[in-house]
């Protein structure tokens, strides 16, 4: 396989003053894009209940991805709730969490994959030795941070500190974080000296995202500023950051040129946010043709 997405699924409940709606969420179901953009296979590690929908899988499957490391187990699926006030402020609570992931739960099939991405929702969602099992084998290793943030219980989704980074970080080779979460993540002050942090800790790459402001792709001695790309319209910012690292990490494995992977995955999140939820991803050749306009 060509990617394989660690991290929990989620039943997310969308409430608005005008609606109230559930969606399949959780990072690893952006990684229905990877098929879409011509992945040569992409699979998903995760763990959901006995609650989580039929539709729900065979949405996964009919996107193309291999589901032979979607294990069930237990009543529940991990569940977030997402209150939106009119003024479009956003409250989050955890309501339901499934079985956390360790390397068992990871297939000898993963271990032939071009790159591995590590997407949590909670803080101890993916045991340390997930990250152990594939730093051992020629695999290139990312992670999306947002989950160590959180808390591992059930009520209000709060900011919360990051214990050991390095326990973990000295595993990965690509790490994303948005402009706040570098900034937490890492205890800094700064972001140069949050990147600087990450970067001593072990990756090679930190990438932090800027929602309409673009990002940042840093290496070890240069960075490289990606602008953002916008779609036709603007319907849910949901998944986009997820979207955006599963476009990047593909290009990064196929042309190894940092610039090009970010524009291509910035390119891919621009229809993520055309839609709402994981659906409707863009082939290839619709990403090559509006990533053309900005070259």
């Amino acid at each position: 396989m060509e990617i394989v997405v660690v991290g929990h699924l989620s039943r997310d409940l969308l409430v608005t003053p005008e609606i109230r709606r559930e969606t399949l969420g959780g990072g690893t179901a952006y990684a229905m894009l990877a098929p879409a953009i011509g992945a040569h296979g992409a699979g998903i590690v995760s763990r959901v209940g006995r609650d989580f929908e039929q539709e729900y899988i065979d949405a996964l499957r009919n996107s193309g991805l291999d589901l032979t490391g979607l294990h069930m187990s237990g009543p529940v699926t991990t569940r977030f709730v997402n209150e939106y006030d009119e003024h479009g402020e956003r409250t989050q609570r955890i309501e339901a969490l499934a079985p956390s992931l360790s390397d068992k739960d990871l297939l000898p099939s993963h271990n032939d994959t071009s790159v591995v991405h590590f997407c949590p929702l909670t803080a101890d969602e993916i045991h340390t030795s997930c990250f152990e099992a594939m730093a051992s084998k020629e695999v290139l290793v990312s992670l999306d941070v947002q989950g160590f943030l959180r808390p591992s219980r059930l009520g209000p989704v709060e900011p919360t500190e990051w214990k050991d980074p390095e326990r973990v970080l000295r595993h990965v080779d690509i790490l994303k974080a948005d402009e706040e979460e570098i900034l937490l993540g890492m205890q800094a002050e700064t972001e140069e000296r949050a990147v600087e942090k990450a970067l001593r800790y072990g990756p090679e790459i930190v990438i932090v995202t800027r929602e309409q402001r673009g990002s940042t792709i840093f290496l070890r001695d240069s960075h490289v500023d990606i602008p953002a790309v916008f779609g036709e319209w603007l319907v849910d910012e949901t998944g986009a950051g997820d979207t955006y690292m599963v476009g990047f990490l593909i290009e990064y494995v196929r042309s190894g040129n940092v610039e090009r992977a970010g524009l291509f995955g910035a390119t891919c999140a621009s229809f993520n946010l055309e839609h709402v939820g994981p659906y409707k991803m863009p082939t290839r050749e619709q990403v090559e043709e509006r990533m053309s306009r900005r070259l």
